[in-house]
C-alpha cells in the first residue's frame, strides 16, 4: 500500500498567504466570495469532488457558501468530515485561514492514497459572531449614538473601556444560563453612572437583538452558522457520518517561558494528557485538543500519531466527560467553534486550537498576520490530521 505522503509547509503557507486579509459578509463581501473561489480551486486541484452548498439567511440578500470537498467511498461509509472556517474579521491568518490550510493539505495527503477513507473537506462560512443583519444593526446603532466613528473606532477612552467590560460581562453572564440581552442589561446595572450616557444608550437599544439568545441558540444563529447548515442538510439528506475534526486558530506556538494563560480559567493541571509541555514554565509551546463524551477516541487516536518520531507534535488533551447538553451548562466555552453543531447533532468531533486568546493577543485584531504564524509546527498538525483520519480506529463509535 502506498504509505500516507507528507505534508508541505510551503504549501500550507501559500494557502495562508492567498487567503490573508479581512473576509467578512458586510465590510468585504468580495474578498468572502473570493476566498471561496481560491478555496474550491484548491480542493479540485488535490483531486477533490467539489460541491457548493449555497445557503441564505434570513433578512440578507447576498448568499453565502460551504465549499465541500470529498474524498472516497463517501456515499457507501460513514465519513470523517474536517472543517475550518473561511470567514474573518480581521486578517485573519490564524483565525482561521490556518485552520484551511491545515484541511486543504490533509486532503491533499488522503487523496494520494490507493484506497482512501471516506472523508469531507469542508470550508465553512459565518463562524464568526458576524451575523449580518445583527451585525449592520449593532454598527448603525453605535454610529447614531456617538460610540464609534466611520472607522470603527471607539469616539472616547470611556466607550472604549466601558464598552469592553459590558461584553465581557455580558457573555459570563450569558455563559451562566441566561441570555445574552438579560448580560448586557445586567452589565448596565452592575457598572452604573461610570457608562457614558451615549453608550448606554446604543447598549439599550441593542440589547432587544438578543432576547433569545442563550449558549445553545447562539449556535447556527449568531455564529458558527455555515457549519450549522452544513451538519442540518447533512442529516436531511442522509449522509453518512463518523465524526469531525474542526481546526481554528492552530498556528500560534511560542517557546518562552509564561507564554501560556488559563483557558477559561483552566491551567495545566485540568488537561487529561500531556506531551513535550512545560507546566513550571508555562510555555505556549504545543496544540491544544478538545473531546467530549462520545469524542474520547479521536483524542486517543490522533495523539498517538503526535507522538510519533516523525512527527512529535507537543500537545495537551482537554477531555470533558461531559454530553453535549452538561457542555452547555457547565464549560460553554468548549462550543466556540465548529465542532459545535456536530456535538449538538450528537456526532463525535475533536477540536485542535492553539488555545487563541490564552497564549496570543492578536485574536480578532489586525495584527493576525501571517508572520506570527508556526508553519513548520502546522506541517506537523496536519502529518498527524491525515494520519489519524486513515486510521481504521477512529471510524469506531467512542
Amino acid at each position: 500500500m502506498k504509505p500516507l505522503a507528507k505534508a508541505q509547509s510551503e504549501s500550507l503557507y501559500q494557502t495562508v498567504y492567498h487567503l490573508e486579509g479581512m473576509r467578512h459578509p458586510v465590510e468585504s463581501p468580495e474578498a468572502l466570495d473570493k476566498a471561496a473561489d481560491y478555496i474550491a480551486a484548491k480542493m479540485r486541484e488535490y483531486g477533490l469532488t467539489v460541491r457548493e452548498q449555497v445557503f441564505y439567511i434570513e433578512g440578507w440578500e447576498r448568499p453565502f457558501r460551504n465549499i465541500e470537498g470529498s474524498i472516497g467511498p463517501v456515499g457507501e461509509k460513514p465519513a470523517a468530515v474536517l472543517t475550518a472556517h473561511y470567514d474573518s474579521v480581521s486578517p485573519g491568518a490564524n483565525d482561521d485561514a490556518a485552520g484551511i490550510c491545515v484541511i486543504l493539505e490533509a486532503g491533499r495527503l488522503l487523496a494520494q492514497m490507493d484506497n482512501p477513507p471516506p472523508v469531507y473537506i469542508v470550508a465553512v462560512s459565518i463562524e464568526e459572531s458576524s451575523n449580518p443583519v445583527i451585525y449592520t444593526k449593532i454598527q448603525e446603532s453605535a454610529l447614531r449614538h456617538g460610540v464609534l466613528d466611520g472607522q470603527k473606532r471607539y469616539t472616547s477612552w470611556a466607550c472604549a473601556k466601558m464598552g469592553q467590560k459590558i461584553q465581557s460581562r455580558a457573555i459570563e453572564i450569558l455563559d451562566s444560563g441566561k441570555t445574552q440581552a438579560e448580560g448586557y442589561r445586567q452589565a448596565l446595572s452592575e457598572l452604573g453612572d461610570s457608562v457614558p450616557a451615549n453608550l448606554r444608550a446604543h447598549i439599550e437599544e441593542i440589547a432587544p437583538l438578543f432576547e433569545a439568545v442563550t449558549v445553545e441558540s447562539a449556535i447556527g444563529s449568531r455564529s458558527r452558522i455555515g457549519s450549522t447548515r452544513w451538519v442540518k442538510e447533512a442529516l436531511e439528506t442522509g449522509k453518512k457520518i463518523a465524526f469531525n475534526v474542526n481546526v481554528d486558530e492552530p498556528g500560534i506556538f511560542r517557546s518562552e517561558p509564561k507564554t501560556q494563560g488559563l483557558l477559561g480559567g483552566m491551567g495545566f493541571e485540568s488537561f487529561s494528557k500531556q506531551y513535550h509541555t512545560d507546566p513550571q514554565k508555562e510555555i505556549g509551546n504545543f496544540s491544544l485538543l478538545v473531546t467530549h463524551q462520545t469524542s474520547q477516541h479521536l483524542g486517543t487516536v490522533f495523539t498517538e500519531h503526535c507522538e510519533v518520531d516523525d512527527i512529535n507534535l507537543p500537545y495537551a488533551w482537554l477531555h470533558a466527560p461531559l454530553t453535549f447538553e452538561q457542555v452547555v451548562a457547565y464549560q460553554p466555552m468548549g462550543l466556540n467553534s465548529d465542532h459545535a453543531p456536530f456535538w449538538q447533532a450528537g456526532i463525535p468531533a475533536l477540536f485542535i486550537f492553539d488555545s487563541s486568546t490564552a497564549r496570543s493577543h492578536f485574536v480578532h485584531t489586525p495584527a493576525d498576520t501571517i508572520d506570527k504564524i508556526d508553519f513548520d509546527r502546522l506541517t506537523d498538525i496536519t502529518q498527524a490530521l491525515a494520519a489519524t483520519v486513515a486510521d481504521e480506529r477512529v471510524y469506531q463509535p467512542g
